[in-house]
């Protein structure tokens, strides 16, 4: 059900920003086509694992509108950090830039760790 929904919503390209919990974040990201995940950890924070292919870009970095700003605005958006609050603020500053699709997930990577999902270590 959550998958037809999602792909509803993704294909008539209407504006989707929620936050989710882990459960839904992984469904999202099992069912979107071309999603994105995107973490916004620090490189020191991502060395202790990440959420498999998900693409860097650091929330505390100098080039961090600058990476955001290269991404394709049609594709959708999975974004963590360690605890909701960097992500939070990055789904701010990705609608104002005309982003459509981004899912947030609300507990972030210590709440991914908790539920015991799958972890990608360099």
């Amino acid at each position: 059900m959550l998958q037809h929904a999602v792909m509803l919503c993704y294909s008539q390209q209407s504006p989707v920003i929620r936050n989710v919990n882990v459960a839904e974040f992984k469904k999202t990201m099992d069912a979107l086509p071309n999603e994105v995940v995107v973490d916004l950890r620090t490189p020191e924070e991502i060395e202790k694992g990440k959420i498999p292919g998900a693409i860097a870009i650091d929330f505390y970095g100098d080039n961090f509108k600058s990476e955001l700003q290269k991404l394709d605005r049609n594709k959708p958006y999975l974004l963590y950090c360690a605890g909701g609050g960097r992500s939070g603020q990055t789904v701010e500053v990705m609608e104002k830039m005309g982003f459509k699709n981004i899912y947030n997930l609300e507990t972030g990577f210590k709440g991914w760790v908790k539920e015991k999902m799958p972890v990608e270590k360099r």
